[in-house]
């Protein structure tokens, strides 16, 4: 492989490359060079993403800001015809806001071919129940897609994994669920809890917490008729409250 390979890693404040910011940065050349540093964000980073990655406020506070990397990271990128990450669209998205927010700079797609393990992984291995079997079990899948066959399979897994990952079913089934699903309390696209709070997921309240003023909305929300019977439910109990 002659072209060279750009590998980026990004911590950021948050999940939305269009609001949040990036605070730490890790990226490996061809050549062996590296450049790893936090970053201030210059806003802030929730508990609930420091308790994920553990930057904090108070690391950051000395770091160098954003606009202080741009033009070292503007300079490799233009030399790289290859820019490897894992889950690369998160990392790039990212990358393209801040050079545009902070310098101007416009870094563009077809600028690069992209590499993602991540991606590569998901192709090679797909994540079925008879590759989950076979990691597991050691063993191959025969009658896969008949119910008995596929659920006997899935206990199989579940009591490898247990095995497997004793420290994690050591703190309970509950937080097993909570580390691998997250929050089941209303199924659905629509809706998710943070610190108790039930927020909306999409649309044009994206982020903001349920309230009276939003009863219009969920009315709209319930006539839809893709919605989960835990999201209809959740907006009935709601707005009759």
């Amino acid at each position: 492989m002659s072209e060279k390979h750009i590998y980026i890693d990004l911590e950021t404040t948050g999940l939305n490359a269009n609001q949040d910011r990036i605070c730490q940065i890790g990226v490996i050349l061809d050549d062996g060079r590296e450049i790893s540093s936090l970053v201030n964000p210059e806003m802030n980073i929730p508990k609930q993403v420091s308790d994920l990655h553990g930057i904090t406020n108070e690391r950051v506070v000395d770091a160098p800001k954003f606009v202080d990397l741009a033009a070292q990271l503007v300079e490799e990128l233009e030399a790289a015809q290859v820019f490897v990450a894992y889950n690369y669209a998160f990392d790039f998205q990212f990358l393209q806001n801040e050079l545009f927010r902070t310098v101007q700079y416009e870094l563009r797609e077809d600028s690069f071919v992209f590499l993602d393990p991540y991606k590569i992984f998901k192709t090679m291995f797909p994540h079925n129940l008879s590759n989950a079997y076979k990691f597991y079990t050691g063993k191959e899948l025969d009658g896969a897609h008949d119910a008995i066959n596929d659920i006997r399979a899935t206990k199989e897994i579940l009591a490898a994994q247990q095995n497997q990952y004793a420290e994690l079913f050591a703190r309970g089934l509950k937080t097993v669920e909570q580390k691998t699903i997250g929050d089941t309390s209303i199924l659905g696209k629509w809706f998710r809890t943070e610190n108790s709070d039930v927020c909306f997921r999409q649309g044009k309240h994206r982020g903001e917490t349920v309230a009276k003023v939003h009863r219009d909305y969920l009315k709209w929300i319930y006539s839809l008729e893709d919605i989960s019977m835990s999201e209809r439910r959740f907006i009935s109990k709601f707005i009759n409250a």
